[in-house]
């Protein structure tokens, strides 16, 4: 298991800073854990904000391969991401691998979604004035 650094990667940048507690509701021994702080919380919203503006421009394949990046990533790292996840809130490794395993197929089936574009086929249902026992508005 890789040993954790205590940083936080925010805004392109890794940061130190935040509390820390130990914490190990399995064996009962002492496991730090970093945690960010109002500052931390703060500067990861303000790059997510300023991300926002620029996200919103990107091509659907450029989103769905960002969500199939983001899988990868989690695969890749898959024992360390179970041995601290297992670590910290004492659930069995069975478990945390099949939360993996379904986190990583949403992501992957939302890309294919992005990609094939479906969403995009809008329907539009125009008003019926007339419709008893109501009128209808513009669907």
């Amino acid at each position: 298991m890789t040993a954790l650094t205590g940083q936080h990667y925010i805004n392109g940048a890794w940061t130190v800073g935040g509390a820390t507690f130990q914490s190990d509701p399995v064996s009962g021994d002492p496991v730090t854990v970093y945690c960010g702080g109002a500052a931390e919380i703060d500067a990861a919203m303000q790059a997510a904000e300023a991300a926002f503006a620029t996200y919103g421009w990107t091509s659907r394949e450029d989103r769905a391969g960002l969500l199939d990046a983001i899988a990868d990533e989690i695969d890749a790292r898959g024992d360390d991401l179970t041995a601290y996840g297992s670590a910290e809130t004492g659930l069995p490794a069975a478990r945390l691998n099949g939360e993996r395993g379904r986190t990583c197929g949403q992501l992957r089936l939302f890309a294919d979604h992005i990609r094939k574009g479906e969403f995009l086929d809008r329907r539009f249902d125009p008003a019926l004035p007339d419709r008893a026992p109501l009128p209808r508005p513009d669907l």
